[in-house]
Parts: C-alpha cells; sequence; structure tokens
C-alpha cells in the first residue's frame, strides 16, 4: 500500500498554547466581573448615601420650619428661650414624625459632634417641658457621618435701619429666627454633595432680646 497515513489528534504543543489561550480568556472575563462588581458596589453606596441625604434634609427642613414659640430651659438652668443656636447647634420645640410613635412636642436638638477624624450631624429629643430638661432622658439619632466640617447660621430680621442679616448664633430669650442655614462639608468617598439649605421658619419673626455675637 502507499506512504503511512498521518495519525490524527493534536500535538502536546498544541494543546499547550490552546490552555494558556483559555486561561488568557478566563482571565479577561473574570477582569470584567471584577470590575462589574467594582461599578455595581459604587453606584450602590452613591444610592445609599444620597438617600441618606434626601432623608435628612427632608426632615430637617420639615420639622426646623415648624418649630414653635414655646418656651424651653435647657439643662444647665439658664434663662428661658423659645429657640437656642451656636455654629455647631440648635435648640428647638417641634413635633416628631408620627411613624416614630411618639405623639405631642418635643425638645429637639441637631448638633455638629465629634466623631473619630471628623464630624457626624446627630438628632437628639425628649418629650417637651418648660420646666428644666432632666438630664439623660434624650433619644438620639445618628443622622449623618463622614463630615468634614459645617456650620449653622440664623437669619435677624432688618432692625434700626440694617437690613435683615446672618447671624452666628441665635440667644434671644423671645423670638425665633426667620430662617435657619445648614452648611456642611462632606468627606464621603462617594462624593455626594450636601445642598446648602436655608429652612424659613413659619413662627419666625427674626427678631428679639440678642445675647451673642453677629456675623
Amino acid at each position: 500500500m502507499g506512504g503511512g497515513l498521518r495519525q490524527s489528534g493534536f500535538t502536546l504543543l498544541e494543546i499547550l498554547l490552546a490552555l494558556v489561550l483559555l486561561a488568557f480568556v478566563m482571565l479577561g472575563v473574570w477582569g470584567a466581573l471584577r470590575g462589574a462588581a467594582r461599578v455595581t458596589r459604587s453606584a450602590d453606596a452613591v444610592m445609599a448615601q444620597s438617600e441618606a441625604v434626601r432623608t435628612t434634609q427632608q426632615f430637617l427642613r420639615r420639622y426646623v420650619s415648624v418649630a414653635g414659640p414655646q418656651p424651653f430651659v435647657s439643662a444647665d438652668g439658664s434663662v428661658a428661650r423659645m429657640f437656642a443656636g451656636s455654629a455647631t447647634s440648635m435648640w428647638y420645640v417641634a413635633p416628631l414624625p408620627m411613624q416614630s410613635g411618639h405623639a405631642g412636642l418635643y425638645l429637639q436638638t441637631v448638633s455638629l459632634q465629634k466623631a473619630g477624624a471628623g464630624l457626624s450631624l446627630r438628632l437628639a429629643y425628649q418629650p417637651y417641658s418648660d420646666a428644666p430638661a432632666a438630664k439623660g432622658q434624650a433619644i438620639e439619632h445618628l443622622l449623618l457621618t463622614g463630615l468634614r466640617g459645617g456650620r449653622f447660621q440664623y437669619l435677624a430680621a432688618a432692625a434700626f435701619g440694617k437690613p435683615a442679616a446672618w447671624r452666628d448664633d441665635w440667644q434671644a430669650v423671645n423670638g425665633l429666627p426667620l430662617a435657619v442655614r445648614i452648611q456642611l462639608d462632606p468627606a464621603w468617598p462617594t462624593h455626594v454633595a450636601f445642598p446648602t439649605m436655608v429652612i424659613r421658619l413659619h413662627a419666625g419673626e427674626g427678631f428679639g432680646a440678642q445675647i451673642g455675637g453677629v456675623r
């Protein structure tokens, strides 16, 4: 018969080459999956942080705006006020959300506090009483964390020929500011912003016997 038939099949070199090519394909697929997972996690983090900002701003806008002219006395026994504010804290009397299960009025404190290397925005509240506040009764909630800085300001009405102006504090023994301005500087890795808030107080007249500095 004629010359011998060539044996069919793959050589060892061809098999090794195919395995190398398959490894490169699998490496590319794995990298793509990791990238997709990273993008998904990043998107989820942005959505979660955006929702936290939206919820916090919604709460502040709704409940700070209805702060009422009820006088309160702080735990340190200072003179009664209807609203008190500094660059990092404010105290006022207002209701809480119906879904919280807390009916009636509450003395509420919104404050910036040290949290590790940064700051956190916190809410503390206790049932309203015109008597001195009892220590240790306030319930505290974390609103936002991971802040680099921030401040609160208070709008006083025009008076004595001067225009309305923002103050760095509000220590009037009567009356509420016209509005509150809240500025926060986030340090979140998601780079979600906290838009500056200007909250108009429904009961605010913007004047009162002030104790403290003017901007």
